[in-house]
């Protein structure tokens, strides 16, 4: 009997463990599905646009529709991408991104470095007021900033586009930021203020280069927001000289139709340099988050 006992104990043990092992593959099995799914929702209509880029007119309304083109050109990125009008929009979308990344990641790397170490009153609340200006959907305020803009002259300007832009990223920068430098240990700083150092020279020398990893992640986060960006630069900017990528590529939608072949040769070469900025910051991106996460 007790032999029994224990021979039966060993048979609900390994009943339960393949039960056990069923349930984890199930589970993953369910996670990978869903995983593939989200990658094929988002990575199809890349596809396809890179497919159509190199489509000749009649490959591109063929019905039914062709995934691989019967024949290939690059005629589509000469009309579309390398052209003089488009490699200008190419070139003003990444001044506005380079004096955005300077405007708004200096205020907010000051400010964020403010509420993280100093206590002052109303300190919360004013937090929450950052925070509040996020919620503000861009397309409610799109009309003051324009009229706004007319009235200090400097609509159509390069300026307002850096002006706003950093005025729209600094509330989020300032909260990136601000968990990051909770996770720089104070110790760090009061041993420099022991030294002598003062407290902006202590910024500057002791956390400000253990900050590069969030620098980087804030880094990305304004290229990407100002990179895909229309509204804005649709709304407070007119001439053609100084329009930006993602307005350009709108001049493609004619009174005639729309131009598909151009328009996704400028398309995927648009997505160029964002592909690259982020292969190459993509290491520093996750770390900067990641590191921003550990104190909040």
């Amino acid at each position: 009997m007790p032999n029994q006992g224990k021979h039966m104990g060993n048979q609900r043990s390994i009943l339960s463990w393949s039960t056990i092992k069923r349930r984890k593959f199930f589970s993953a099995f369910i996670i990978y599905a869903i995983l593939i799914a989200a990658t094929g929702f988002a990575v199809i209509p890349i596809l396809w646009g890179l497919s159509t880029s190199f489509k000749v007119p009649t490959d591109i309304l063929a019905t039914p529709p062709r995934w691989i083109p019967s024949q290939l050109t690059v005629e589509n990125y000469l009309k579309g991408f390398l052209t003089p009008k488009f490699l200008r929009y190419l070139f003003n979308s990444s001044l506005v991104v380079v004096g955005s990344l300077i405007l708004s990641i200096g205020l907010a790397t000051h400010a964020a470095y403010a509420v993280s170490r100093r206590r002052f009153a109303g300190k919360s609340f004013l937090l929450f007021l950052v925070w509040a200006t996020i919620m503000i959907p861009g397309v409610s305020i799109i009309v003051p900033l324009y009229l706004l803009s007319v009235d200090l002259g400097i609509y159509d300007t390069y300026t307002v586009l850096i002006l706003v832009y950093s005025a729209w990223l600094v509330p989020t920068l300032i909260w990136l930021l601000r968990g990051f430098i909770d996770s720089i240990p104070i110790e760090l700083e009061e041993s420099a203020l022991i030294d002598g150092c003062t407290r902006l020279k202590t910024f500057y020398l002791v956390v400000f280069p253990l900050l590069l990893p969030g620098l980087a992640a804030a880094g990305v986060l304004v290229f990407v927001t100002i990179w895909n960006d229309f509204l804005i630069g649709f709304s407070l900017v007119l001439s053609d000289e100084r329009r930006l990528l993602q307005v350009g590529l709108y001049s493609f939608v004619t009174d005639l139709g729309i131009e598909w072949g151009p328009l996704m040769g400028a398309t995927i070469g648009s997505l160029i340099p964002a592909a690259l900025v982020f292969a190459f910051m993509q290491r520093a991106f996750i770390r900067g988050i990641t590191g921003g996460a550990v104190k909040g």
